[in-house]
């Protein structure tokens, strides 16, 4: 028997939505970005943007120039890099990009076509044996600015990646590497124009979930109604009873699904916000029962005319609850011409549980990557050039946010007799920098 992880039940979802969300009415704000003319390098990315939003170079520590799996050349580093050790070279079982790395406090300046805000990924080289505990990379920008980015721990040898937002209002990012641990050093940098702008990013969605007790419609939310399934055998039907989602009274929301006269019943909302880019995050307790899945996620904008998985979705906080105590997932679903589509899974163990406390679930997004993070720990990272031959990058569009408990389906199985009711998933804010 297949068991279907999360993408078959997307698929099936986003079936039965489409009328539905064909007929709501969008409210998109286009993103700040645009093309603008702007100096041209020697080498592009593979997507051949020379300029504006999107335009990527990559460099590695490798002495010769490489192309990864992809087909997306990699200059040498030598001419962009000071500081730091001479590159050591490292297992040849690493991706091409990678087999060499720079250890100690290398300054990077890294030449770009015009000023703006550009997400800069590195790609750090974890120790070659035993496996890697949690790490950390501090960062200094211009001005002085210091950075720590945390990472959960891995496999030996594993690349990690770090991304950090840059401004540059000249020709060039710069950034020191300072402290590594659990590191062993730099095997790669990139950087990709994520706004043409260098201010602040700005809260375009701040829902802090203020109000009145019982306040079941909320603005800038829409309910999803009914059952039916959803594609996964699920048990609930979706209403927008106060019963089921409404505000506690002192700033959280409360999601709750009930058995009442052998009826699941529960809420899912989605925001009216949609937005390209930026960074996403959830404050969230979620509940302990088994038979439940509590989420926190994103499809794209446009999934009544693409359909799913070709509309892209991801998933920035599922849970089993008792099903996998201590577990949640994140993954990122796009198509592969296949009716399932690609999937990367990842998992995180918040500390203490996440249902014994509020957690922050949150996404960095920007062009060519995403970035999800647990409490403040990166744990996975995807870029465009991860992807295999068929599988392609969807996430240059308008997506919105979902917030909902579902009841039973595949996934988490039906709720046995020891899942009391009412489960409640406690939704303290949800931010959309931009």
């Amino acid at each position: 028997m297949v068991s279907l992880r999360p993408r078959a039940r997307r698929a099936g979802i986003a079936a039965l939505v489409v009328a539905a969300l064909a007929a709501a009415a969008a409210l998109v704000l286009p993103h700040g970005g645009g093309d603008r003319a702007g100096r041209v390098l020697t080498r592009t990315s593979s997507t051949q943007i020379t300029a504006g939003v999107g335009w990527t170079h990559r460099w590695t520590a490798a002495p010769e120039g490489v192309t990864d799996a992809a087909g997306n050349a990699w200059d040498p580093d030598a001419g962009v890099v000071a500081g730091g050790s001479a590159p050591r070279a490292l297992g040849a079982g690493s991706p091409a990009p990678y087999r060499y790395t720079r250890s100690g406090t290398p300054t990077f300046t890294l030449p770009v076509p015009e000023p703006g805000t550009y997400a800069v990924t590195l790609s750090l080289s974890a120790p070659e044996r035993g496996a890697a505990p949690e790490a950390s990379v501090s960062v200094t920008l211009p001005g002085g600015d210091a950075r720590e980015v945390r990472l959960a721990g891995t496999g030996a040898g594993r690349v990690r990646h770090a991304m950090v937002l840059v401004p540059v209002t000249g020709d060039a990012a710069r950034l020191t590497v300072g402290a590594l641990r659990n590191l062993a050093g730099v095997a790669a940098v990139t950087a990709t124009m994520a706004r043409t702008g260098t201010d602040p990013l700005r809260a375009e969605l701040a829902e802090e979930f203020d109000g009145a007790a019982g306040t079941a419609l909320l603005p800038g939310w829409r309910h999803e109604l009914g059952g039916g399934g959803w594609g996964n055998g699920e048990l609930q039907e979706y209403t927008q009873d106060a019963a089921n989602g409404a505000l506690t009274g002192d700033g959280r929301l409360a999601v709750t699904a009930r058995h009442d006269g052998g009826t699941y019943t529960s809420v899912r909302i989605r925001s009216a916000f949609e937005g390209l880019y930026g960074r996403i995050e959830g404050v969230l307790q979620v509940p302990p029962g088994r038979g439940l899945l509590p989420a926190f996620w994103m499809l794209g904008a446009d999934v009544a005319t693409a359909g799913w998985p070709q509309a892209g979705e991801i998933d920035l906080m599922e849970s089993l609850g008792a099903g996998e105590p201590g577990t949640v997932h994140g993954t990122f679903h796009g198509p592969d011409g296949s009716e399932r589509g690609w999937e990367r899974p990842f998992t995180a163990r918040p500390a203490g549980g996440p249902e014994k406390g509020m957690h922050r679930y949150g996404l960095e997004w920007w062009p060519g990557v995403l970035q999800w993070s647990v409490d403040g720990v990166v744990q996975a990272t995807l870029r465009r050039e991860d992807l295999g031959a068929k599988q392609a990058w969807v996430f240059e569009r308008p997506a919105y946010l979902l917030l909902n408990v579902a009841v039973g389906g595949r996934w988490p199985g039906i709720p046995p007799p020891s899942t009391p009711f009412p489960q409640t998933m406690y939704v303290d804010s949800v931010h959309w920098w931009r």
